[in-house]
C-alpha cells in the first residue's frame, strides 16, 4: 500500500503543514504516510472517503482534473493538543481551473490527529459549507 514506509509527523501541527503541503505538490506517497491506515474524510457535497486507498483514489482523480489547484487554511483554532490526540477548527479555500473555467470553493473543517508508532498523523477530516462567523478575540 502507498504510504507505509514513511514515518508520521513529529507533532500534530507539523502534521498538518506537511499533509497540506504534500497535496499541493501532489505527492500521494508523502500524503498516505500522514494518515493513519483507518482514516475518514467526510466531504460537503455527502461524500465519505473511508481509508487510505479510497482518499487516494480521489485525490489522484481530482488531479486529473484540476489544474493550477490553490488551497489555504486561513484561521486555526486548535481545541485539544494532548500526548497523543489533538483537535484543530479552520476555515479553508480552494481555486483552480478545469475544462478551462475557474473553480473553487470555502468553507469550515475540523481535523482529528493521532499519535501513533512512528508519530502524527491524520485520523480525520470534516469538511462544511457557511461562514466562519469566528467571533473577534478580546
Amino acid at each position: 500500500m502507498f504510504g507505509r514506509s514513511r514515518k508520521g509527523a513529529s507533532s500534530a501541527k507539523a502534521c498538518m503543514t506537511a499533509f497540506v503541503d504534500a497535496l499541493l505538490r501532489r505527492d500521494i506517497d508523502a500524503a498516505l504516510a500522514l494518515l493513519t491506515e483507518d482514516v475518514t474524510f467526510f466531504y460537503s457535497n455527502g461524500t465519505a472517503l473511508w481509508g487510505k486507498e479510497a482518499f487516494a483514489a480521489n485525490m489522484t482523480a481530482n488531479w486529473k482534473l484540476i489544474d493550477d489547484y490553490r488551497y489555504t487554511t486561513l484561521d486555526s483554532i486548535w481545541v485539544e493538543e494532548a500526548d497523543t490526540a489533538a483537535v484543530v477548527i479552520y476555515n479553508f479555500s480552494w481555486s483552480g481551473v478545469a475544462g478551462g473555467n475557474n473553480i473553487g470553493a470555502s468553507g469550515r473543517g475540523t481535523r482529528v490527529f493521532r499519535k501513533e508508532r512512528g508519530g502524527w498523523r491524520l485520523a480525520h477530516e470534516h469538511l462544511t459549507v457557511g461562514d466562519w462567523n469566528r467571533p473577534n478575540k478580546p
